[in-house]
């Protein structure tokens, strides 16, 4: 059979009247608020459905249940995610949180790397607690004949490296979204750690699909169903060499799971999941300490073309971050657990190195001479290695935008439609300063209250806008459209980490235009023919003939 052609396979159905459901839209929204919202905090959610599938024969007969009805199912689990993909606007919402399970653990042979099976709507830090202190019953190894886990007890400490910065994020989640997070300028995206995936689609139908197996043809794939055979055809648009998680992956030698993976949930229910891990490096967490941006940014370009150091991430915090540490740490010492941060200080960078005995020395004289030549040096560095400490350096990180959305809560008691707005963009290497400057400037000129953090390992820095009022809500919403146009005009993406979801469509537009987005259209109607699944996020809601 050609390398690109998939047989999709059928499964029992059980009665729809055995799986726990909810129906009715007043019922759902008084008693289950929950589920029809996510962290975008988009409002007007609403479902007619809320199903908790137990299995995939149990999703297959929800499948049919709502194409009888002719309406559209949105998929949810941990509803982590910022541009609300999980968020129904009518239809059904299928729930998989009772899908979280660890299924098994393999080696693969031929790759020579450590897997673990899981259930969709485990969360990354359960698959990481399980993982790194070996939690894994007997009859769990695959195949069992091979008695994988009796191995695995044996090998070194193992872990599943991708680390969006909400770790409560389900393992279904980050595929649909192709997340990342700090560690993803050393070890790529979610893409890059998923060895196979099973994903049941509109025909009630399931694909197994583990990576390698099946190339695109001529930019082309073929799914047969049991009904019909389904034609791909892979968009050919041109995507950013920035790190990028906006649309379809496009390309000529596609592999078919890199498809599903970041698509938002446009093809199916993800059921089944593999995903690679490798052994566990201890670290060493440090903050390195500037009086000039302009230094800072010099820094994270020598640190990542150094060939000793090899930094697991680098994270980036601009004078106005570093203002809302210092005032909270004058409210609450605790809050933040670190030593205070003179004023003269205008930018911080974060970083891990592997920690070992014999590398320390090596590691710390180059980091050394890099700071030296970008006006800093050690002596005024924070470092820490033990367990605590490193819990102590995570906090500091993930502290600023937990101030910020505690800003913006206070703010909505006068304003209750006023939200932040946080970019999500990347840029090419040879573009970062000039982009940072770019930020600051027009936010400087049009008097808005902001701050920047974030990824700038891969030139992706988080600049927050926190509106006072809704005059400067819509202001900054001007101004994040000329971010993107800007992004874009540096070869970079609109969204390097979150996806598009239902709040993101005119972004893509920049990137892509009315071209591009017509292929993703044809994408999905080619697979969903019917529309089934999560109808709305990447573009809108219209419907191909």
């Amino acid at each position: 059979m050609p390398q690109n052609v998939i047989i999709a396979e059928k499964l029992e159905t059980i009665p729809i009247e055995e799986i726990r459901s909810v129906k009715g839209e007043i019922i759902i929204s008084e008693s289950y608020p929950s589920y029809l919202v996510d962290e975008s905090k988009i409002s007007g959610g609403h479902a007619e459905y809320l199903f908790f599938p137990n299995d995939e024969n149990e999703i297959v007969s929800i499948v049919q249940k709502i194409k009888e009805e002719e309406i559209m199912i949105t998929v949810s689990a941990a509803r982590t995610g910022i541009v609300g993909s999980a968020v129904p606007f009518g239809g059904a919402v299928l729930s998989l949180e009772r899908m979280d399970k660890v299924l098994g653990l393999g080696y693969d042979e031929e790759n020579e790397k450590w897997f673990v099976r899981v259930q969709p709507s485990i969360a990354l830090n359960e698959i990481n607690d399980i993982v790194k202190f070996k939690k894994f019953e007997d009859n769990q190894s695959i195949p069992p004949e091979k008695k994988w886990v009796e191995k695995f007890r044996e090998v070194p400490t193992q872990y599943y490296p991708v680390d969006p910065t909400e770790m409560t994020a389900s393992i279904g989640g980050t595929i649909a979204a192709n997340a990342s997070g700090a560690r993803s300028f050393k070890y790529g995206p979610t893409r890059s750690w998923i060895r196979r995936i099973r994903v049941i689609l509109g025909s009630g139908e399931v694909l197994d699909i583990k990576r390698g197996e099946y190339k695109a043809v001529n930019n082309t794939f073929v799914i047969k169903t049991s009904t019909e055979d389904l034609e791909v055809k892979i968009p050919d648009y041109k995507m950013p060499r920035a790190k990028n998680a906006a649309g379809l992956i496009s390309g000529h030698d596609v592999d078919l799971i890199d498809l599903f993976i970041g698509s938002e949930g446009l093809f199916g229910v993800i059921s089944e999941v593999d995903v690679w891990l490798k052994d566990y490096t201890s670290q060493i967490s440090n903050v390195a300490f500037f009086k000039e941006e302009s230094d800072a940014i010099d820094f994270v370009i020598k640190l990542r073309d150094n060939d000793e150091a090899k930094p697991e991430f680098i994270e980036f915090f601009d004078n106005n971050a570093l203002d809302l540490l210092r005032n909270k740490q004058k409210e609450d010492p605790k809050f933040v657990n670190m030593p205070s941060i003179s004023k003269s200080i205008k930018t911080a960078i974060s970083f891990d190195l592997p920690y070992s005995e014999e590398d320390l020395e090596k590691n710390f004289n180059a980091i050394s001479k890099i700071l030296e030549e970008c006006n800093s040096s050690l002596e005024g560095t924070w470092s820490g290695y033990e367990e605590r400490e490193l819990v102590r350096f995570k906090h500091f990180r993930h502290a600023v935008p937990e101030i910020v959305n505690n800003t913006i809560a206070e703010r909505k008691k006068n304003h209750p439609d006023i939200h932040k707005l946080g970019t999500d963009m990347s840029v090419e290497d040879a573009h970062i300063k000039e982009m940072m400057s770019f930020y600051h400037q027009t936010l400087v000129e049009e008097e808005l209250e902001y701050v920047m953090w974030g990824h700038i390992g891969d030139n992706h820095v988080h600049v927050n806008i926190l509106p006072r009022n809704m005059e400067e809500l819509q202001k900054g919403k001007e101004i994040y459209k000329i971010f993107a146009e800007k992004a874009v005009s540096f070869g970079g993406s609109v969204s390097a980490e979150h996806g598009i979801g239902k709040i993101k469509h005119e972004y893509l537009k920049i990137m892509y235009g009315e071209e591009g987005i017509q292929q993703m259209r044809v994408v999905k109607m080619s697979i969903d023919p019917d529309c089934v699944f999560n109808c709305g996020n990447i573009f809108g809601r219209e419907v191909i003939k």
